[in-house]
């Protein structure tokens, strides 16, 4: 049994052709068009119509929120606002069966199947890249909350002098990787690549960075109480430049009794949405057999 698995994020889109085994057998990864929703929604069309006739699933990530409905809003991808994405994908490749997740969930099931949480009831996956957000895991099973939103921790708000409605004041406009760019004007791949020839000031930006993602990590400590946290998305790849300045705030700021919090780096990297889809798709198609 094959799956196409498809990892759509804020920045690039990834596309895999995986096994039942877990095996990545193919993986191309490209820019996403950024003109429109339209544009993205045919280009993820014309990387899977070549895999199509090799598999037997199709499973889709979004950086964002599935509705009750089935519609999928993208904050990072122009126009995908109450998008029937997996109707349009379904109608476009019938009979081929496609489920679209969103990349909260399907990060912290790769993850807890394949990767740095096996054998965790409690979990806190943060994902970090153009946006950010959590999966999180209670008691063995995933949470969505009400409306699927569960995880949102973007749209926390560290700043005692909030001003509503500006964006530039919520969490994720401090961490994500749109920050770096606005505010150091290089993107993460640049500064990390500036860190690792001893470059002071993106070494200093770099801890600073993770001293902020920790704050977000104690809030996220204290509602969700966690054995374990994992940080996951493209910031993930600059962890040795991170992990002293989330661990410094930790210490400062968690919870007394949380002071032992397990912190590590997603062991599966770009691959968690991938194979967490991947497992999703293959439990259904196994299901209808």
């Amino acid at each position: 049994m094959k799956v196409i698995a498809v990892d759509l994020g804020g920045t690039n889109v990834r596309v895999a052709l995986v096994d039942s085994e877990g095996i990545i057998l193919s993986k191309k990864s490209c820019p996403i068009e950024k003109e429109g929703g339209e544009e993205v929604l045919d280009q993820i069309i014309h990387l899977v119509d070549p895999l199509i006739e090799d598999a037997d699933g199709m499973g889709i990530v979004i950086p964002g929120a599935i509705t009750c409905e089935g519609l999928v809003w993208a904050p990072n991808i122009p126009g995908w606002k109450d998008l029937p994405l997996e109707k349009i994908l379904r109608d476009k490749f019938h009979p081929f069966d496609v489920i679209v997740k969103d990349d909260r969930y399907a990060t912290i099931l790769g993850e807890s199947h394949f990767g740095a949480v096996k054998g965790y009831k409690n979990v806190a996956y943060v994902i970090i890249g153009t946006g950010i957000a959590a999966g999180l895991m209670i008691e063995g099973k995933i949470y969505s909350g009400s409306r699927g939103l569960s995880g949102s921790i973007g749209w926390f708000i560290t700043d005692e002098n909030i001003i509503q409605g500006a964006d530039h004041e919520i969490f994720e406009s401090k961490v994500a990787g749109r920050a770096l760019k606005k505010k150091l004007g290089v993107n993460g791949e640049e500064l990390m690549e500036m860190a690792s020839k001893g470059d002071i000031k993106a070494l200093e930006s770099l801890n600073a960075l993770g001293e902020k993602i920790g704050i977000g990590i104690a809030n996220l400590v204290a509602v969700v109480d966690p054995e374990i946290v994992v940080i996951g998305g493209g910031v993930s790849k600059s962890w040795q430049y991170i992990e002293g300045g989330i661990r410094s705030t930790l210490n400062k700021w968690d919870h007394p009794i949380f002071k032992d919090i397990k912190v590590v780096c997603s062991t599966l990297g770009d691959d968690a949405g991938i194979l967490g889809i991947t497992r999703i798709v293959m439990e259904r198609v196994g299901e209808q057999n």
